[in-house]
């Protein structure tokens, strides 16, 4: 009973997806499929780097290349032009993909459109086979049979006030723990509101001594990252900062805006904070930067303006050097 009346809903869904791309493009608000999407200058070629011992290049979205000391993590793999029928890149991916070196891990925090692209797990396959997969519990339904390692994981969502931290596995000398986050699951939205699927989570990876916090998508939770930060001691912290409008206030239940980000920040009490997840997917009829803006305005009322580092796509940076 469940398919038939999901692909009813999705159809519905990429309908009136599609009709606010087009109603878009004719209005001439932003970048839509009929649009040029904007260039990149200057990738790397060899992301790979012999004087860091943690760095991160931002690929584009959530998609990041992080570098902890010889190890390489790729997050939530989309280097596609497209996601799903009707959304295109705004600007394109930060790196080629024939350019991503063989990896020591692969993450996947949700299986929605924008952080898991089954074309880009296709094309990176045939330099990474046998390379691990690391995804919450539910994923599995949505990945394509590979020759990957997949390795599911439990998570802790919808425990406030509990443990937030799930399950862990050592792949490689990399040990990658699942952590609270408020999303939802699903692959095209409203099958995960359906049917309240479980299917995400944040991670955090440790390696030689190193950690580093990925967000993926989440809410905001004042309990829970707290209690992440005090079992945890994070280097690095990628935290979304939308989608949003007016970008006011700490967000709703399944995004952080700026601020929540920030809060999310202090929280985890991590070195460094990266924002993620804008610039790339034309999600709102305002400017795809809009959650940019307001985050450098809070960057400076809280005085941060030293633990934040912001990347242009396609730029990669050192954090800690050897």
């Amino acid at each position: 009973m469940k398919k038939p009346f999901l692909k009813i809903l999705i159809f519905v869904f990429l309908l009136q997806s599609g009709g606010c791309t087009i109603f878009q493009e004719i209005a001439g608000n932003g970048p839509t499929s009929f649009r040029a999407t904007k260039k990149v200058f200057n990738k790397i070629s060899n992301p790979v780097r012999n004087d860091s011992r943690l760095a991160m290049l931002w690929i584009g979205h959530s998609t990041c290349l992080i570098q902890m000391d010889d190890k390489l993590i790729l997050t939530d793999p989309v280097l596609t032009t497209t996601i799903g029928i009707f959304s295109k890149r705004v600007i394109e991916p930060g790196i080629e993909t024939e350019n991503i070196p063989k990896l020591d891990l692969i993450s996947v925090s949700h299986p929605h459109i924008d952080h898991l692209s089954i074309g880009t797990i296709e094309d990176l396959c045939p330099k990474n086979s046998k390379a691990p997969v690391v995804f919450p519990e539910g994923v599995e339904s949505y990945l394509p049979g590979y020759d990957y390692d997949y390795i599911r994981l439990g998570n802790r969502n919808g425990y406030e006030g509990l443990n937030p931290v799930g399950d862990s596995v050592t792949v490689g000398g990399i040990t990658v723990f699942t952590v609270f986050a408020r999303h939802w699951g699903g692959r095209y939205g409203l099958d995960g509101f359906i049917w309240g699927e479980q299917s995400y989570t944040g991670f955090i990876f440790k390696y030689n001594g190193l950690t580093v916090y990925f967000g993926g998508d989440t809410g905001y939770d004042p309990y829970s990252f707290k209690e992440i930060g005090k079992r945890f001691d994070i280097d690095l912290a990628m935290i979304p900062i939308g989608p949003c409008d007016d970008c006011n206030g700490c967000g709703n239940k399944r995004h952080v805006f700026p601020e929540g980000a920030v809060r999310i920040f202090l929280d985890l009490n991590a070195r460094i904070l990266v924002p993620i997840h804008y610039g790339v997917f034309q999600f709102r009829l305002t400017d795809v930067n809009e959650p940019l803006y307001k985050f450098k305005e809070l960057v400076k009322e809280y005085g941060i303006e030293s633990r934040v580092s912001i990347f242009e796509i396609g730029e990669q940076k050192s954090f800690i050097a050897k």
